[in-house]
């Protein structure tokens, strides 16, 4: 090793010092390469998908083996080490990155449980509540509408009552299948619980909102439900509203009206707030 004297570090700044000291004599190299460690985890934790785990990977393994192979002087002791100390570091990096990028994935799986209706395969009221929020706060940042429709399946207890609970699932599954079909593939369609649904809508003007939601009302009317042998009508009514600046409780509100309009007006129809 390369070593240095009383007189020999005179002018010599620190930092020279130390790199020749750790990069070129071989000296704390693990150290090293776990303070390159660190940035690469550090995005990685930042964008945690195997796409980006890979790439940030190979660049990792690029500026480590290139600088190893540059300087490529070591001495049968320091290449040992610097074996030794390139595989540990090397291992704890894609160990960190396996399991940064699976509890990720967990995660996700586990959040969309918690946001999806388990009958229908719909977003569910939870949903519902994050969603609105951010909805309008971007229609309020980006001066755009936003529309809430409400739909209520009509009469629905009776389906339950002379049909069954089976039967009923069976309608509820059909009929957000068929709002689904009926919407862009930009909107939002919620079970909100029992039958009650919603469609979230941006983008949309009223009369654009409404021609869509009366468009809904009438394939739900169009419904083929067969169960056993027996054809289950099935009709639904609705309240449609804009978004004009209230609170999003005033605004579900508003849209809760018109429905309970509709319902009081004959149902099977739309209702505009």
């Amino acid at each position: 090793m390369k070593g240095w004297t009383g007189f020999g570090v005179i002018g010599i700044t620190l930092l020279t010092i130390t790199l020749d000291l750790w990069i070129v004599q071989g000296r704390h190299v693990p150290l090293i390469w776990a303070l390159l460690i660190i940035p690469c985890l550090l995005l990685i934790h930042t964008y945690p998908t195997w796409k980006a785990s890979i790439f940030i990977g190979l660049f990792f393994s690029s500026i480590k083996y290139g600088i190893e192979l540059t300087i490529g002087h070591w001495s049968t002791e320091e290449s040992i080490y610097l074996i030794g100390g390139s595989v540990m570091n090397t291992a704890i990096f894609y160990t960190a990155v396996f399991f940064r990028v699976r509890y990720e994935e967990v995660l996700g799986k586990l959040k969309k449980l918690t946001h999806v209706d388990a009958l229908t395969g719909l977003h569910n009221r939870r949903f519902f509540e994050e969603h609105m929020t951010e909805s309008l706060e971007q229609s309020h940042q980006k001066q755009r509408p936003l529309l809430l429709i409400l739909l209520d399946l009509d009469h629905f207890k009776k389906v339950n009552d002379t049909y069954g609970h089976v039967c009923g699932d069976l309608v509820l599954k059909e009929t957000g299948a068929a709002i689904r079909r009926n919407i862009r593939m930009t909107d939002v369609v919620v079970r909100l619980g029992g039958e009650e649904f919603a469609v979230i809508s941006k983008d949309l003007t009223l009369e654009e909102g409404i021609a869509m939601a009366d468009r809904v009302v009438q394939e739900i009317e169009k419904l083929n439900v067969i169960y056993k042998e027996k054809a289950v009508p099935v009709t639904t009514s609705a309240g449609i509203a804009i978004h004009e600046g209230e609170t999003i409780q005033a605004f579900i509100d508003k849209a809760d009206r018109a429905l309970y309009e509709a319902k009081r007006t004959g149902r099977n129809r739309l209702v505009v707030s």
